[in-house]
């Protein structure tokens, strides 16, 4: 259980990570225009992001 708990949790960290710098970087350059493919992928980190805070009562 611990393994799992450790892994998720660095996925955890890397997902916080990886959302703020991807928001960042469009808030810094408006000129940027994200495709429909970055767009998705940006949902799919968030809806795990919140997975992931939901399971370890981070919420």
């Amino acid at each position: 259980m611990f393994t799992t708990a450790k892994a998720e949790l660095r996925e955890l960290v890397r997902l916080v990570a990886e959302t703020e710098r991807y928001d960042a970087t469009l808030a810094a350059k408006p000129e940027i225009v994200p495709t429909d493919e970055s767009l998705a992928e940006r949902h799919r980190k968030e809806q795990r992001k919140m997975a992931l805070l939901d399971k370890y009562e981070l919420i």
